[in-house]
């Protein structure tokens, strides 16, 4: 009786086939780990430039005096006075109470709002004053369609 002689040299379909899954399931988890890097990075840029427009927008408002009036008693009425139209002609903080930006030049996809109200150290600053304190609250609110609003709530004293 002859012996058989076998050829073991390289691979049966089965073990092709196994490495063939074992390799689509690795690529499959690379791409979606590159897919949600590419996704987290893009949710960053978008709060880096929320956070930037909220704070060229507090930086304006800080730069106006506290009202209109140079001395107590304040302006019973928040909001532009006539001829203010842009916000480069406000001239005070109460000014901006009501300022909506649908969209800037550069990040039309954001928008901007600005609520002013008189708040009271008595209250800790969380209730709106119907009549004027030494003290203002700025609410300003930065918004996109993809994710949350940030907001910031800035006090703002007369100096007094």
């Amino acid at each position: 009786m002859k012996p058989m002689l076998t050829d073991n040299k390289g691979f049966t379909l089965v073990e092709v086939m196994v490495v063939l899954i074992l390799l689509t399931l690795s690529f499959m988890v690379f791409l979606r780990a590159l897919n949600t890097g590419k996704t987290i990075r893009a949710n960053s840029e978008i709060r880096t430039v929320q956070s930037v427009i909220l704070s060229s927008i507090q930086n304006e408002i800080r730069a106006r005096r506290y009202d209109e009036n140079l001395s107590s008693p304040w302006s019973s009425l928040l909001g532009k006075e006539l001829g203010e139209s842009e916000i480069k002609e406000f001239d005070d903080i109460d000014d901006f109470n009501g300022y909506f930006e649908p969209s800037f030049t550069d990040y039309p996809a954001f928008s901007c709002s600005v609520t002013v109200e008189y708040v009271s150290p008595v209250t800790g600053f969380h209730v709106p004053q119907s009549s004027q304190t030494n003290y203002k609250s700025i609410m300003v609110k930065v918004s996109h369609p993809t994710l949350s609003s940030i907001s910031d709530t800035m006090i703002i004293s007369s100096g007094i």
